[in-house]
């Protein structure tokens, strides 16, 4: 099966296609009917208020929702033109990375960190040279060079943030989810994570839920505002109101909603 992008990118071929995809856990509804593309080498940026589902949508990706009792996905996921359904999910969450929102180094040195997940996928390479790029890309080498055996609990939040990342980018994933990565951080750290990802594009699809509006319009060339509906028995769900090129989003959206939204928080 081959999709191809709509008129955003006509000549660019969708990394993730989402099609009619509705989640359920228990007996609520989370999303319904949601239709999404996301393009290689581009930054997406996931908007909308708190309980849309944003962070639901982008688990779904790696498959981290099944790891929840009672979910149930209908609809399609496919990463190139395979089902996610039918990958493996452990090899699946090394394609498809993730950074959280809160920094979580695991309590081991900063060296470590990058190391142990190299290790338990049998890394083959020297896995000195990649502990390094893997630094130099997220641009902390020369701030822990010399104390890589530090515990990674010493780092600064944004260094740890950044080493996360770090600890991702190792695997060589080709699709990199961001949970609010920057909730937790100083602007300084927020304005070098921004600066980061701008790089890392080149290089990878970023898919980043976030609500600051600011830090959206920067770093995204596309955003897709998610808004709540209430149902008549007073059930709340998320849908995908609009999806468009970030300075259509903010300069010239298409629904009142959306331009309510950013304009309140821009």
């Amino acid at each position: 099966m081959n999709f191809t992008s709509d008129y955003l990118y006509p000549n660019l071929s969708s990394i993730l296609t989402i099609q009619n995809l509705s989640v359920f856990f228990d007996k609520s509804q989370i999303l319904e009917n949601i239709n999404l593309q996301i393009y290689a080498y581009k930054i997406t940026a996931i908007i909308g208020p708190s309980g849309c589902g944003k962070t639901t949508l982008i688990r779904c990706f790696n498959r981290l929702t099944e790891l929840s009792p009672n979910f149930r996905r209908v609809g399609n996921i496919y990463m190139g033109d395979r089902e996610v359904s039918k990958l493996n999910p452990v090899e699946l969450r090394r394609q498809v990375g993730m950074v959280f929102q809160k920094p979580n180094p695991f309590p081991k040195s900063i060296y470590d960190n990058i190391a142990l997940g190299l290790r338990i996928n049998g890394y083959q390479g020297d896995i000195d040279e990649c502990v390094e790029y893997s630094l130099r890309q997220v641009f902390l080498w020369d701030e822990v060079k010399n104390n890589l055996y530090r515990s990674a609990l010493t780092l600064s939040g944004g260094q740890q943030q950044r080493l996360c990342i770090a600890r991702t980018l190792a695997l060589k994933p080709d699709i990199i989810l961001m949970d609010e990565p920057c909730s937790a951080l100083d602007p300084i750290s927020t304005a070098r994570i921004d600066e980061l990802l701008y790089e890392l594009k080149h290089s990878y699809t970023i898919v980043v839920v976030t609500h600051n509006m600011q830090q959206a319009s920067r770093i995204s060339d596309l955003t897709a505002f998610f808004n709540i509906k209430t149902t008549e028995t007073g059930e709340k769900i998320g849908y995908l109101s609009e999806y468009d090129k970030t300075e259509v989003i903010f300069h010239h959206p298409k629904q009142q909603a959306t331009q309510e939204y950013v304009s309140r928080r821009f």
